[in-house]
């Protein structure tokens, strides 16, 4: 029997994440699948740590790009335009390093909710909730972090995911994959969510006493559905940066050791709730 879904990582210094997703992934997807992850010149160290963690996943497929001119968003945008060229099964997968499905089953649970009309389905675009001023609804297609899709009809739509400006642009800086939204709505298509809450407000999750974590819940399900660290590789230090609870990381040079520190404490506190509900699911 030949995969049914193709899962593209981008690993950019997040060895440890890929692993975790890894795990997840082999523990908790019902049908076949092939990983391919596209390392983007991390450090030497994460990149030798992630092809000694691929060695123990024969369906995990790791390649190497070294001589990368641009960085941040125009990095991650280009790596996935690769990526997905190379898939070729029904379905096709993108996970962010450091998201990870929790949900026995989420492959088929999620197969059975696209169709025709709604042939993406994933984790809710949460940029329009922070960036539109006034902005009270749900966003209402999803962003890469965790998608699955018809294949077929994606390639036919020709989806650039780099980004569109910089930064400096302000409200005119469109981020990676804005034009994933624009092709499958442009071409009468629609798109299903796994909505989003963030632990700084939402306290009733798995996850609840960590900083500023992603939490994603599909209607029908009680239980979480997926979960994003965000800021991988970078340990999510603009998490701890608000408010004045954190004053401490403000301060130069001792800020910058305490936010490592913290961050790093997070991450492993959050792998351990991943691992945790996975051998329980």
């Amino acid at each position: 029997m030949s995969e049914l879904i193709t899962i593209c990582i981008t690993n950019y210094n997040s060895s440890n994440f890929v692993q975790n997703s890894l795990h997840c992934l082999q523990k908790l997807t019902k049908n076949k699948y092939k990983v391919i992850i596209r390392d983007n010149n991390s450090k030497l160290k994460d990149y030798i740590n992630l092809r000694k963690i691929v060695q123990d996943f024969s369906n995990v497929e790791l390649y190497r790009i070294d001589d990368i001119n641009e960085i941040a968003s125009m990095a991650h945008g280009i790596s996935l335009n690769d990526l997905v060229q190379r898939i070729d099964t029904k379905y096709g997968v993108i996970l962010d390093a450091d998201f990870t499905f929790l949900q026995k089953d989420w492959d088929q649970i999620l197969i059975d909710r696209i169709d025709i009309e709604y042939p993406i389905i994933g984790t809710q675009h949460t940029r329009k909730l922070h960036r539109i001023e006034g902005y009270k609804g749900d966003a209402d297609f999803p962003l890469m972090v965790g998608i699955l899709f018809d294949n077929e009809i994606f390639k036919k739509l020709k989806v650039d995911f780099r980004p569109i400006g910089t930064p400096a642009d302000g409200q005119d800086f469109k981020d990676v994959g804005a034009h994933l939204e624009e092709k499958y709505l442009n071409n009468g298509y629609k798109g299903k969510l796994i909505l989003f809450k963030n632990t700084r407000t939402y306290k009733k999750g798995p996850f609840q006493k960590l900083i500023g974590i992603g939490e994603y819940y599909l209607e029908g399900y009680e239980k979480i559905f997926g979960s994003h660290f965000g800021r991988g590789s970078t340990l999510g230090s603009l998490k701890y940066m608000k408010g004045k609870k954190y004053k401490i990381y403000k301060i130069p040079i001792i800020g910058r050791f305490f936010l490592k520190s913290k961050g790093k404490r997070e991450k492993r506190k959050w792998i351990k709730i991943c691992e945790t509900i996975t051998k329980n699911s």
